[in-house]
């Protein structure tokens, strides 16, 4: 029986789960876990929508005022783009509202519009009932003010009282779940993921991990892959005949419109399908033969920026006090960093491999299931939601403020003495 929104309470013979969702820039992943399967095993699994577990970000508006997302969002967008928003992540943290075909909708319900769909999807999957405890992740250089209008957009959506989790805190825990990180031991943390990239150094405790320092740069990311692969394309395509590559990008027209953001979606695919192949071909509206792109072209044109991606992870680990020889491991995370060239770039600069998880882009989901204690049926008073708790407190130097709790311990903000923010994710005994 439902103890209000989002937060169940599991009666005798009710089967508990759990839920943990990236709201991520270009897309969203959830995960659950601690519900029983047909064959009796229990174990974190990854969420199917539109028979993928990434959900792309886009939100479109469609005649009637709702917010459409998926698949249905990408059909509309194709045709009016003016109404659809691509990043809705990005604005909710810079923004209030966005204009979509003339109507100003909340940032924050364009994040709903995402968190919702999952919701709903995770518990279809589920016989419909709530999950005992939710966790969302989200950028670990986000602050109070993001973080209090992703609360916002979850209880829009339906989701009261969710746990949050700094996501390379996320990344890490998914790490030491396949690997034993020692006891002080340092974690450097490469997240590359569709429009933003976030490093971390996070050290082994007896109690979880602690954040030593962050970095990254929020504007690049595997759109920026994207980019590059795009005006290679456009050299390409100049050296054949200008005329329809120009016409191509210059026409406003709905029809151009819809060329584009389709020739996008086939710069993607391909920028991926480039992990694993040697080439690929490349159809561009207004030419008759198609592209050919081989794998090492894409990685020269993508060299300047991942070169810069490993500077900003070198800088974050100089930030923690260390040198990438005293890093016990360095983690890749994100759904670009498959990218070939990325784990090759890491081991000519530091003498050693990465680690890239199975499935890269559900990482942070999985790994943030590992905070969650094993769902089951609950107390007499049910499944608590998390608390905020106000205040600071001192220790070794730092200043720490208490942040909202997440399911299965807290995590704390804080500035040490050389003014470095840092997080720090306690599991409750």
């Amino acid at each position: 029986m439902a103890n209000g929104r989002g937060t169940a309470r599991a009666g005798r013979g009710e089967r508990a789960w759990s839920l943990a969702v990236d709201f991520g820039t270009c897309f969203t992943t959830a995960a659950t876990s601690g519900d029983e399967t047909a064959a009796g095993a229990v174990g974190p699994r990854s969420l199917e929508i539109d028979n993928s577990r990434c959900l792309p970000a886009l939100v479109c508006l469609d005649d009637s005022g709702a917010l459409l997302t998926g698949r249905a969002a990408q059909q509309r967008a194709a045709h009016h783009p003016d109404q659809a928003e691509r990043a809705p992540k990005r604005a909710l943290a810079r923004q209030s509202a966005v204009l979509l075909g003339g109507r100003s909708v909340p940032a924050a319900e364009l994040a709903a519009a995402v968190l919702r769909r999952v919701y709903a999807e995770a518990r279809a999957a589920h016989d419909g009932r709530l999950p005992t405890r939710t966790v969302l992740t989200h950028p670990a250089r986000w602050g109070t003010a993001e973080r209090d209008r992703l609360a916002d957009a979850a209880d829009r959506a339906g989701i009261a009282a969710p746990g949050f989790l700094p996501e390379p805190v996320a990344a890490a825990l998914h790490h030491g779940q396949a690997h034993a990180v020692p006891e002080g031991g340092a974690v450097a943390v490469y997240d590359l993921g569709g429009g933003t990239f976030d490093t971390a150094v996070l050290r082994r405790t007896a109690r979880g991990f602690d954040t030593v320092a962050i970095g990254g740069d929020p504007h690049l990311g595997g759109e920026d892959l994207d980019e590059c692969l795009r005006e290679f394309l456009g050299e390409r395509a100049a050296d054949r005949d200008p005329a329809p590559w120009n016409d191509l990008w210059e026409d406003p027209g709905p029809p151009a419109a819809a060329q584009r953001a389709a020739l996008g979606r086939e710069l993607t695919a391909a920028r991926e399908a480039l992990s694993q192949t040697g080439s690929v071909d490349l159809a561009v509206p207004g030419y008759p033969q198609p592209f050919l792109i081989r794998a090492h072209e894409y990685r020269a044109a993508a060299e300047p920026l991942l070169a810069r991606s490993y500077e900003l992870l070198a800088a974050t680990v100089a930030d923690a006090g260390l040198d990438t020889a005293d890093v016990h491991a360095i983690v890749l995370t994100g759904g670009a960093s498959r990218t070939p060239r990325v784990s090759d770039l890491i081991a000519e600069r530091t003498g050693r491999l990465p680690l890239l998880a199975a499935d890269p882009k559900s990482a942070v989901v999985l790994g943030a299931l590992a905070v969650l204690p094993p769902a089951g049926p609950s107390g007499p008073e049910g499944a608590a939601g998390p608390a905020h708790v106000q205040g600071t407190a001192h220790a070794g130097g730092a200043t720490y403020a208490e942040g909202p709790a997440a399911p299965g311990g807290r995590v704390r903000r804080y500035l040490n003495p050389d003014g470095d923010l840092g997080f720090r994710f306690t599991p409750r005994p």
